[in-house]
């Protein structure tokens, strides 16, 4: 019962877990830099934003980019993702500094409908070197492309991205606004540059798309999934504990011969609760434990073949699910110790011994 119990909800919190994680991996890429794009129609930034961007002194590159959108598979269904179209050594500089690196396959060709793309997004969408990333007749996404683009390369890393040309996305996407791709002077200060940028830049003109910003958004749509989940697991832990307590109860009942015959030969009561608790606690400690081993294997096995090509990013080791599940031997524990003592205090031994 209590593997089960943790095996329940230790896979309920790792699968509401994957809505966060799918989204924060999607969005990884604003820890490498952050890009502005422009609003109301514009087709570029307005010149006096980008001097000001250049002009923050944390800022090190300021990249001008344009590109087009394929669709990724998420938990929410099909999702956009930008393909970004920037010079080769831009592309070498942004790879380096979202720590990936071309493992199979080449870079796209100038001017050529090409795509190189992270390792995650090809098994998202089950692609393989030469496939189509993008077709003309794709729906659902925010630009299309006039010509299919064929995937040349794969990246493995951290970080989920994608790069076309900057001389076809030029050419054939001419109408596509441009963004800047900032980044910062050091690695560990993108986050924090790019808070500065979206408390900075007139959010009228421009939109940045700084990694706190979208995490506070996330979290806050998320709010009332979470509350729920809670309560859900509130209420299953404390069924799972009632029960495993009256068990406690009724296997102390079946032993109460036993107790009695130590308390009347001298055992104190207190060795005795110490006694009955510590069965329990080992028990309701090995069963959690199992049941953990058990939600890890069934979860692990199904990453790959059930839920990723699904769009879900699960972790079978994510740690907040376990922990959810650790009030499960607490509680059973406490339960027997009120139980068990309360009969313990109200335990006659010569009585018992005499019925017997």
């Amino acid at each position: 019962m209590i593997v089960l119990a943790v095996f329940l909800i230790a896979s309920v919190v790792t699968i509401v877990n994957s809505i966060d994680l799918t989204v924060l991996t999607i969005y990884n890429y604003t820890r490498a830099f952050t890009p502005i794009i422009p609003r109301s129609g514009r087709l570029r930034i307005d010149p006096d934003i980008a001097a000001q961007v250049r002009r923050m002194p944390d800022v090190d590159r300021s990249i001008d980019t344009s590109g087009f959108f394929f669709n990724v598979n998420t938990v929410f269904g099909p999702f956009p993702f930008i393909c970004l179209g920037v010079a080769p050594g831009d592309r070498d500089y942004l790879l380096r500094r979202a720590g990936d690196t071309l493992v199979a396959g080449r870079m796209p060709a100038p001017g050529e409908p090409e795509a190189v793309v992270s390792e995650g997004l090809v098994r998202n969408k089950k692609l393989h070197i030469g496939d189509m990333i993008a077709r003309p007749t794709d729906t659902g996404t925010i630009v299309t492309v006039p010509v299919p683009v064929k995937l040349v390369g794969i990246l493995k890393g951290p970080t989920w991205i994608a790069f076309t040309s900057q001389e076809f996305a030029n050419a054939a996407l001419p109408l596509v606004p441009h963004s800047l791709l900032v980044t910062s002077k050091t690695p560990g200060g993108q986050v924090h540059l790019g808070d500065m940028l979206y408390k900075n830049i007139d959010r009228v003109r421009a939109q940045v798309f700084a990694f706190n910003s979208l995490v506070k958004t996330l979290r806050d749509s998320l709010a009332s999934m979470y509350l729920i989940m809670h309560l859900v697991n509130g209420m299953v832990i404390l069924v799972v504990a009632l029960m495993a307590g009256m068990l406690s109860n009724i296997y102390f009942t079946q032993r109460i011969t036993e107790f009695a015959t130590l308390a009347a030969i001298g055992l104190r009561r207190s060795t005795l609760l110490w006694h009955a608790v510590s069965e329990t606690a080992i028990l309701t400690t090995l069963g959690w434990a199992v049941g953990v081993l058990v939600n890890w294997s069934i979860l692990s096995v199904m990453r790959g073949r059930v839920f990723e090509p699904r769009g879900m990013l699960i972790n079978p080791s994510d740690p907040y699910s376990y922990f959810n599940t650790l009030p499960i031997p607490i509680i059973i524990t406490l339960f027997a110790v009120a139980t068990i003592s309360w009969r313990l205090s109200h335990l006659d031994p010569v009585s018992i011994i005499e019925r017997r």
